[in-house]
């Protein structure tokens, strides 16, 4: 049997070390964002959320001390993903040259789409807390850490693209996208119902396409007022 050397054994031993630590950080995220989708800030405690985690609530204070805290970091996790997808399409499409209206939103909004529709997990407790987020004024510090660099990109580039859409106008169009955008993926069964369903709120390929022309259309239609 070969016996490693205390020298050759440490750095193995801190690899293992540093993938516990990320599993045990994933495991309280993973617990925390499900939680937090499903009810509210308020209404989870890190002891609910040590317990839906399997791990002991001194692992939670000691790899993110508060509850506020962990909620930033479920919150910042999702939205790098987003916001790199959404910087890669808008690089994509200024690269050729199809700076428009059309594909300058399609770059924005489908990246989300496209993880909804994925089937990977943790996205749909994610879209939740993106709502929560949105309701009142008690998160704009995380919407501001997190969205803005990323939404004013996309800003500076429908600007030239809506010559005849004056700044203030366009940040009121680009908010009420926002709204539409998280509307359309909540899936509410109330379309379901007004329509007796014959249109469902699942379908969100059908969904898509009548949210892009109308968010386009809108924002265009803002330069005619």
């Amino acid at each position: 049997m070969t016996v490693k050397s205390g020298a050759a054994a440490r750095p193995a031993a801190k690899r293992q070390q540093k993938q516990s630590t990320d599993n045990t950080r994933d495991k309280i995220l993973d617990a925390a964002e499900t939680l937090f989708g499903d009810r509210t800030f308020d209404t989870v405690s890190l002891r609910d959320i040590t317990q839906q985690a399997d791990v002991t609530l001194a692992l939670a204070s000691y790899h993110f001390g508060t509850k506020e805290r962990l909620f930033a970091e479920v919150v910042g996790r999702r939205a790098h993903i987003l916001n790199q997808m959404r910087r890669e399409r808008l690089a994509a499409i200024e690269a050729d040259g199809r700076l428009d209206t059309r594909s300058i939103v399609d770059a924005f909004m489908h990246p989300l789409f496209e993880q909804m529709a994925s089937g990977l997990p943790g996205w749909s407790s994610y879209l939740l807390i993106l709502a929560q987020l949105g309701q009142t004024n008690r998160w704009l510090h995380l919407l501001h850490e997190n969205f803005d660099d990323t939404a004013e990109l996309f800003l500076s580039k429908l600007e030239p693209a809506l010559p005849a859409v004056s700044r203030p106008l366009l940040m009121r169009g680009f908010s009420m996208v926002l709204v539409a955008m998280l509307q359309t993926l909540s899936r509410n069964r109330r379309l379901d119902a007004l329509s007796g369903g014959a249109v469902t709120a699942d379908d969100l390929d059908a969904a898509y396409d009548v949210l892009l022309q109308f968010v386009v259309k809108g924002l265009e239609g803002l330069g005619e007022a």
